[in-house]
């Protein structure tokens, strides 16, 4: 049995499978990082005690030292020290190694191996191995984008704080801000626009800032860059992928944009098929 994990900087997803079952999960789940607590990750880790677990892999943007602890806590509980995945200069296809995604940067490992991974991801999909173009949206935390030619090259991408970093900024950098919320901490509703409270005004200002940023990001990947299709995964995804107001992404025959909430997963899988 694998367990694959993807340790996100506020939660940790994971699914269970092996190579008959591939992407396919047999089992998956999540729970809280809770600041890398040793007894919550140790109870976390126990779960899995029944299964046969042969291998441990692990996407990671936590620092070394938290690495170190989760590796000595695995191989505690499960008797297996885990893998943890890297960036590289290019990954060849499983379905077909003639087909190879080049990483853009000059320094290849610089790229956060999330990003890597759903790439990876992507790349092997049935509709891209049809000689596609693609971006990936992964909104969490921070929001990333990254798009990929037909030819597979990675053209780039960019970092920008999620809404909910956002928000911790303000309340928390800006000492007016934060007395003024703390009066009032009633959230806004789904319907709501402008906040009628300083906290409803922060967690709405900055959803409109991050959905201003995907909406004309979307416009110019499929107007200028002529982008074939757009994957959004991350806790945020759902959401934002819904605010797009795009007529080719809104057309049923498009099929421009799509949501999967496990990318970092599919692609530590394939990552580590290679030979």
């Amino acid at each position: 049995m694998i367990l694959l994990m993807d340790m996100g900087n506020s939660r940790c997803k994971w699914a269970l499978t092996h190579t008959d079952k591939a992407t396919q999960w047999i089992e998956e789940g999540s729970w809280d990082n809770l600041q890398h607590d040793e007894h919550h990750w140790l109870e976390q880790f126990s779960q899995f005690s029944p299964y046969s677990i042969e291998q441990v892999l692990i996407s990671s943007v936590a620092s070394d030292k938290t690495k170190q602890q989760v590796c000595d806590w695995c191989n505690e509980v499960l008797g297996v020290r885990p893998h943890f995945a890297h960036s590289q200069e290019r990954y060849h296809s499983q379905s077909d190694p003639q087909r190879v995604l080049i990483n853009s940067y000059d320094k290849p490992l610089a790229l956060g191996v999330d990003r890597w991974l759903v790439m990876i991801a992507c790349f092997e999909k049935p509709e891209i191995i049809m000689s596609s173009s693609f971006a990936v949206l992964d909104a969490g935390t921070a929001i990333t984008l990254d798009m990929v030619n037909n030819q597979g090259l990675h053209l780039g991408g960019h970092i920008v704080p999620g809404h909910n970093l956002m928000q911790k900024a303000l309340l928390g950098k800006t000492g007016r801000i934060a007395w003024s919320a703390s009066l009032d901490q009633r959230e806004a509703s789904e319907q709501q626009w402008l906040g009628h409270n300083t906290v409803q005004a922060v967690e709405l200002g900055c959803l409109q800032a991050s959905q201003a940023y995907i909406q004309v990001s979307v416009e110019r990947m499929l107007d200028v860059y002529a982008i074939d299709r757009v994957y959004f995964t991350g806790g945020d995804g759902h959401q934002l992928m819904q605010l797009i107001e795009h007529k080719k992404a809104q057309s049923a025959q498009a099929h421009v944009l799509h949501f999967e909430d496990d990318l970092v997963l599919q692609g530590l899988y394939f990552w580590s098929l290679q030979k």
